[in-house]
């Protein structure tokens, strides 16, 4: 639902830099403003630890950046076709990179089935294949693949908070929002516009703010838990629920003869969760996770309760503390 609101955002404020300056913006404020009324943890900014972590930001910002620069000139449902690529990237990368075991050959059956329906899907929207859209699109494509490597090493080795993560990863990514603004030339168009900006406008940029905060909680959390390649394939699975309402909601959406390809690749993702499970090399707990590099030290740990952590930093919260029924219930995580 968050890629369908940021495009419904871009259309009235085309400016995608400053949508994603205002998504960090409120998130990080709103982690330290709960932090400050005691209902959640959240670690204040430290330099060694954040720079631990900027290699995750830099990639975090470069994936975000290159989400919004293809749904500005492309629709919701040419982002999830590129999205359900995603899991045949990172599968070679993990097995090239990281030392990975060739997955069986029903998952490789399974990701040829992704690449077959992204082909189907670009052969029956021309839009897709304008020039500008596949070049975001590659670019997109090749940055979150190499986000989900590189933030799974990340966060499994820098312990903090769950909100500590949250508030880290956006409070880090405002700094690189004047790199964009010199590389893109955004803040001139913006400075003639910011007149014009009405509730309308705005309206929908606050929604992707509120969604965003929600997502950037339970997708650093998930990352923990989950190995890259099952991580981008259960985020190509949720891509469902925003095909059904981005064609629901207006016109904006690829042609109909394309939608059936766009499920064709989603399927080919949600079969290769399921190969992914029966994977003899993710069944020994020794063996790299499924989907994900040789596990180390720190990995390992998350299999087990800390000896004689705090509860409060406890690594039981990764992910047990998540609650079962996803991002609805995250009131219930702040209360506890």
């Amino acid at each position: 639902t968050l890629s369908v609101a940021n495009k419904w955002a871009l259309v009235g404020f085309p400016y995608s830099g400053t949508l994603t300056l205002a998504q960090f913006g409120f998130a990080a404020l709103s982690v330290r403003a709960l932090a400050w009324c005691g209902l959640v943890e959240a670690e204040t900014l430290e330099l060694g630890i954040a720079m631990r972590f900027s290699p995750a930001v830099v990639m975090f910002y470069a994936s975000i950046s290159c989400n919004m620069r293809l749904l500005s000139h492309g629709t919701v449902d040419t982002f999830v076709v590129c999205r359900s690529v995603v899991p045949v990237v990172t599968e070679l990368g993990e097995v090239c990179l990281l030392g990975k075991p060739v997955p069986s050959s029903q998952a490789l059956l399974c990701l040829l089935l992704v690449a077959a329906g992204a082909s189907g899907y670009a052969a029956r929207d021309a839009a897709a294949l304008e020039p500008a859209v596949l070049a975001w699109a590659a670019l997109y494509v090749l940055c979150i693949s190499a986000d989900m490597l590189v933030v799974k090493r990340v966060v499994s080795t820098v312990e903090l908070s769950s909100w500590g993560y949250v508030y880290y990863n956006n409070a880090l990514a405002l700094l690189l929002y004047p790199a964009w603004l010199a590389l893109s030339g955004e803040a001139s168009t913006l400075r003639a516009a910011a007149p014009g900006l009405s509730l309308a406008v705005l309206a929908p940029v606050l929604l992707s703010c509120a969604i965003g905060l929600a997502i950037s909680f339970f997708g650093l959390n998930a990352r923990r838990a989950l190995s890259a390649t099952a991580f981008t394939v259960l985020g190509a699975a949720c891509k469902f629920l925003s095909v059904l309402i981005n064609t629901l909601a207006w016109s904006r959406h690829a042609p109909l003869a394309a939608l059936p390809w766009l499920c064709v690749s989603l399927a080919g993702s949600v079969l290769y969760q399921q190969a992914a499970l029966i994977d003899p090399a993710s069944a020994s707990p020794d063996a790299p996770d499924a989907g994900g590099p040789s596990r180390s030290p720190a990995s390992r740990a998350l299999d087990t309760p800390p000896r004689a952590s705090p509860p409060s930093r406890t690594l039981q919260t990764w992910p047990s503390a998540l609650p079962p029924e996803g991002p609805g219930c995250l009131s219930r995580l702040i209360d506890r």
